[in-house]
C-alpha cells in the first residue's frame, strides 16, 4: 500500500452481523407491536366490530358444544346417531360461512 491511500474499515465479524440483525428485528417488532396494539384499539373502540365478534364468539360456541354434544351422544352414551358423512358436511360448510361473509358485506354497505 502507499502511504496516501487510508486503510480500509475491517469487515464485521458474523457475529457483529448477527447481532445487528437481532437489534434491527428487535426494532422491527417493537414498531409492528405498536402499531397493532393502536389497530387493535380503534376496532375495539367500533360498535359494529364488537357486535360481529360477539356474534361470531356465540356461533363458533354454539357449533362446537352441538359438535361435542353429538359425539358425546354417539360415543359416550351409546346412542344411535345418524352417521354424518363429513364429505358432504364440509362442502356445505364453506357455502354457509361464504353466505355469511357476503350477508355481512352487505350489512355493512348500508350501513
Amino acid at each position: 500500500m502507499t502511504e496516501g491511500t487510508p486503510n480500509p474499515a475491517p469487515k464485521p465479524s458474523f457475529e457483529q452481523r448477527m447481532e445487528g440483525f437481532g437489534r434491527d428485528v428487535e426494532a422491527a417488532g417493537e414498531r409492528i407491536g405498536k402499531q397493532a396494539e393502536a389497530a387493535g384499539k380503534r376496532l375495539a373502540a367500533d360498535p359494529a366490530v364488537a357486535g360481529a365478534a360477539l356474534v361470531l364468539t356465540r356461533t363458533w360456541g354454539l357449533v362446537i358444544l352441538a359438535v361435542g354434544l353429538w359425539f358425546f351422544a354417539d360415543v359416550t352414551l351409546g346412542l344411535d346417531m345418524p352417521t354424518v358423512p363429513w364429505s358432504d358436511v364440509w362442502p356445505l360448510a364453506l357455502i354457509l360461512l361464504g353466505v355469511v361473509i357476503l350477508a355481512r358485506g352487505m350489512a355493512r354497505r348500508r350501513a
